[in-house]
């Protein structure tokens, strides 16, 4: 038997030497994907991508108004830290609980392993890669998970008073969080299986033989699997399940009434739907008009379209992902299946020691490396395994609840999403880059991977026994030295995780600085994605960086309810005393008109269609065509009414990451920095300040350098050359370092290998591009040209 009051203290340790390396690394500023959104929306009490998470948002702005130091994206990113640090610590509790099951005994050796092995557990389900990552920076996985974990350890805690009066009040606590967890991520609401198969496992295995009394208890059980089932109802927004929810809730209820429990069953419902209330945000602050409004969900239509996610492309289980669903989809075929269990496989094994993995395989010594990188994965995979495997014969019942939850979480979340081939696996199968996804998914598998690691936890504990055991009563303290197994997760796990302590730290931050201010006073910048965005939302609504820039993100530029918040979001001025020096002392832009002047009806007309013949479009005095048998989508319309009202009124940027489609305006497009400037005229081909680029559009030489080495931001990397970098930060890295490339390429023309060695080596110190490392290596180390064409920078 484990002790009558549960470790709270130890676990609390636990909780605070997790949270001591989650500072440690933890991102100092905004990162690159959906963080920006969502810092940008806590400050603004804003409004991020369907399906809303009020919850985050609310939690992350009151956190933020209470910690009183640092910036703020480093307070959101503590939130993380913090939920999912308190997260190990009741999987400390929860671990505790399973090894007074399998080390029961009240003596001094027990109580120690128990402890150490929960400890084990909570630390290297904290360390896990995808864990970690997502605990360092704004991300809603951390209060998911601590959501998880909160309804885990209440389940066992039901157990432990079930039959007492505290017992229906655990139970209303768990719906309160299931209800809660909806207006965060649904990633809390799988855990539902899970507490209903252990809570029918303690249930029939009651030796409680009272009729009434076990009636009584089913029926509470019945009750929590009908409530569970109407909020994944309400969670997906499907007004089928959310019917079939409440009707199987109120059959249970009936079954509560008759057994004797009808109270609990109106209280479970009562609490839960208080949960549920956060989204009432979304449809109290949208028509208040926030800068980041997505879906506009002020309307009860597009509040449920918020909640069911319509802005997203439909996958169903059964189709092939890289394809809409429809008669022409071919379904989800064994090939697929096949790359999605093998991309789960590669997540598992990123678990345990990716860092220590990618340098191995880095060394180049083939087949060795691999097996030695595969190590730690063979090692927790045993772990997790034989830790599972004592778990079930020790305690049946909490068995059920960690199994249910890892291969909900796991393979069945597998199964459910149906993602197309993974960001890195499938390639020989398929080629084309649009037939995967945009990124590595492992973080939807966390709690799978938290699991495993406190099933390891308890493994280590039962060899630490077995050692002890077998070694004379002097020697036995060494059999402890196996936990120190549970630090290699953290260990293996730092170089890739750590956010807080490598050159790019900033690189997301510093990227939006750069790009922002890679456009004139008041103008127009085309973006695309998530990237080339969220950290420019970040910029400007929370930095307060150059918020004169109108920023039209291409990609939401599909939908109606962002073109009309194009329209009639208001202009912000420029502000040159905050701005660098190049943009200041030029004449203001005067901006007295709408973005573009569709109406609400223009709008809602926009749909995908194909050009049956060519159509002429004007923009100014300059003529230009779409092709007949031209795809013309709803962002090309957008963009093409906000170039005509706009030409010659207001300065035009595209970003390079925006894809480059100018509507035969090619000619006048002039690279300046990382923009894509729109030019009134044609360039002048005699202007020596002029070179061809790399975007077949000419450089402006004095403009790219004067923005490459005045104005732009490089995170830390020309004091720490950029190294490996994960795929995001490599493509961002890339980017950043094209002005350097193109200004050592035009030193190189005008003969000046001097300062082309120069430029040079900034731009491998933003990232080791291996053609100009080559390019480095034939300049060789001449002296510069004393009157070099392009100035010495600092």
């Amino acid at each position: 038997m484990t002790e009558s009051r549960p470790p709270y203290r130890a676990a609390l340790l636990a909780a605070l030497l997790v949270l001591a390396g989650y500072v440690y690394s933890l991102a100092p500023t905004v990162t690159f994907w959906d963080a920006g959104e969502f810092i940008a929306s806590m400050k603004i009490l804003g409004i991020p991508h369907p399906p809303g998470t009020p919850l985050f948002i609310l939690l992350g702005h009151v956190w933020a108004k209470l910690i009183p130091f640092g910036e703020f994206a480093w307070r959101t990113n503590l939130m993380s830290a913090t939920f999912s640090a308190a997260a190990a610590g009741v999987w400390f509790l929860i671990a505790h609980e399973v090894l007074g099951a399998v080390i029961p005994g009240d003596d001094r050796g027990a109580k120690l392993l128990r402890v150490l092995g929960a400890g084990a557990g909570s630390i290297i389900a904290a360390f896990g890669f995808t864990n970690w990552q997502n605990s360092n920076e704004t991300e809603v996985y951390a209060v998911a998970s601590f959501i998880i974990a909160a309804i885990g350890w209440l389940a066992l805690r039901w157990r432990a008073v079930r039959l007492t009066e505290r017992g229906p009040r655990y139970l209303l606590l768990i719906s309160y969080l299931l209800g809660v967890s909806i207006a965060n991520h649904l990633l809390a609401l799988l855990a539902g299986p899970a507490l209903l198969a252990f809570l029918a496992a303690v249930t029939s295995g009651s030796t409680e033989q009272d009729q009434t009394v076990r009636r009584r208890e089913w029926s509470k059980v019945a009750v929590m699997g009908g409530l569970w089932f109407l909020l994944l109802g309400v969670g997906l927004g499907s007004a089928k399940l959310a019917v079939i929810g409440a009707s199987l809730f109120l059959i249970c209820a009936l079954f509560a009434l008759r057994a004797g429990a009808g109270s609990f069953a109106v209280l479970a419902l009562l609490v839960a739907m208080v949960g549920v209330t956060p989204y009432l945000f979304l449809y109290l602050r949208s028509p208040q008009n926030p800068f980041i409004n997505e879906a506009a969900p002020g309307t009860w239509d597009s509040l449920l379209a918020v909640i069911r996610r319509d802005q997203y492309p439909p996958r169903g289980p059964l189709d092939d992902p890289r394809m809409l669903p429809g008669p022409d989809n071919p379904g989800r075929s064994l090939t697929l299946i096949g790359l999605q269990l093998l991309n789960y496989l590669q997540y598992f094994g990123w678990q345990w020691g990716k860092a220590w993995a990618n340098a191995l395989a880095q060394t180049g010594l083939g087949p060795v490396t691999r097996f030695f990188g595969l190590v730690p994965t063979i090692v927790f995979f045993s772990l997790g395994f034989f830790g599972s495997f004592e778990h079930r014969r020790h305690d049946r019942a909490s068995w059920w609840l960690l199994a249910m939850l890892w291969l909900t979480t796991g393979l069945g979340l597998l199964a459910y999403m149906n993602f197309k081939p993974g960001f890195s696996v499938g390639y020989q199968e398929f080629p084309n880059g649009g037939d995967h996804e945009v990124r590595e998914r492992d973080y939807f598998f966390v709690i799978s991977f938290i699991v495993w690691g406190v099933w390891a936890g308890i493994a280590l504990t039962g060899l630490a026994r077995q050692l002890a055991l077998k070694l004379a009563a002097p020697a036995r303290p060494a059999a402890l030295a196996v936990f120190s197994l549970a630090l290699v997760p953290a260990i293996g796990n730092f170089a890739e995780a750590d956010r807080g302590n490598s050159p790019e730290a900033r690189l997301a931050a510093d990227w939006a600085y750069s790009l922002l201010n890679s456009v004139p006073p008041n103008g127009i910048l085309f973006t695309f994605g998530d990237n080339d965005t969220f950290p420019l939302w970040w910029a400007q609504e929370v930095a307060g960086i150059r918020q004169d820039v109108r920023v039209i993100c291409l990609a939401l530029a599909r939908t109606d309810w962002y073109n009309r918040q194009l329209r009639d979001n208001p202009e912000r001025p420029f502000d040159s005393t905050a701005a660098p020096a190049y943009w200041r002392g030029r004449p203001p832009v005067i901006v007295d008109h709408k973005l573009h002047s569709m109406t609400d009806r223009d709008i809602a007309a926009i749909v995908p269609q194909i050009l049956p013949k060519a159509v002429p479009l004007q923009f100014g005095r300059f003529e230009t065509r779409l092709d007949s048998n031209s795809v013309v989508y709803p962002e090309d319309v957008v963009v093409i009414r906000v170039l005509q009202e706009n030409y010659g009124k207001r300065p035009i940027v595209w970003g390079l990451a925006s894809g480059g489609k100018y509507y035969g305006l090619d000619p006048l497009i002039v690279q300046k920095g990382i923009g894509m400037n729109l030019g009134l005229d044609l360039p002048d081909t005699t202007d020596q300040n002029l070179t061809a680029g790399l975007f077949r559009v000419p450089v402006d030489i004095e403009a790219t350098r004067r923005l490459a080495t005045d104005v732009y931001r490089y995170a830390d990397f020309l004091a720490r050359p950029a190294g490996e970098l994960e795929t995001t930060a490599s493509g961002m890295a890339n980017t950043m370092s094209l002005p350097f490339v193109q200004l050592g390429a035009y030193a190189q023309t005008v003969g000046d290998t001097g300062m082309a060695r120069s430029y040079f080596e900034r731009a491998v110190k933003v990232y080791p591009n291996p053609g100009v490392k080559e390019a480095l290596r034939q300049l060789g180390t001449p002296k510069p040209k004393a009157d070099s064409a392009l100035p010495k920078t600092r």
